[in-house]
C-alpha cells in the first residue's frame, strides 16, 4: 500500500501541475501569467504561457502577436514539516498584431505556434499540466 501512494505521489509530481492566468490590458494586448510545479522547470512553464498566448490570441479573433515582456522568476513553497518544493513562474506581455500591419511579417503566427491540430488545442484550452 505504501508503494502505491509514492507511485501516485510520483505519477503527480512528474506530470507537473500548472496554473495559467490571462489579463487584459488593453484591447490588442494581454499578459500571460504561469506557475509551474518543480516537475514543469523553466522551460516548462516558458513554453506553457507562450502557448497560452497563442491560443489567446486566436480565442481573440487573431493569429499574429509579439511577446513586448517577458519574466521569468522562481520560488519556494512548503514549510518545515511537509519540506520545500521550488516553483516556476513566467509572464509575457503579448500584443495581436492586424494582418494587414507592417509589423505582421514579424510577428509571430499563433495558429503556427500551435501546430497543425490548432482548432483541437485551442478547443481544449491551456493544459494545467506541463506534460
Amino acid at each position: 500500500m505504501k508503494f502505491k501512494v509514492i507511485a501516485l505521489a510520483t505519477t503527480l509530481a512528474i506530470a507537473g501541475c500548472a496554473e495559467t492566468s490571462v489579463q487584459p490590458m488593453s484591447k490588442d494586448t494581454f499578459k500571460v501569467q504561469t506557475h509551474a510545479a518543480p516537475a514543469c522547470g523553466p522551460t516548462g512553464a516558458r513554453n506553457l504561457a507562450f502557448k497560452a498566448a497563442a491560443i489567446e490570441v486566436i480565442r481573440k479573433g487573431g493569429d499574429a502577436f509579439i511577446i513586448e515582456g517577458d519574466h521569468t522568476a522562481s520560488g519556494m513553497t512548503g514549510d518545515v514539516f511537509s519540506g520545500f518544493n521550488q516553483n516556476f513562474q513566467q509572464g509575457m506581455v503579448v500584443r495581436m498584431i492586424p494582418s494587414n500591419s507592417p509589423q505582421a511579417k514579424n510577428a509571430l503566427s499563433a495558429r503556427s505556434t500551435l501546430g497543425a491540430n490548432w482548432q483541437e488545442v485551442v478547443a481544449k484550452g491551456v493544459p494545467n499540466t506541463c506534460g
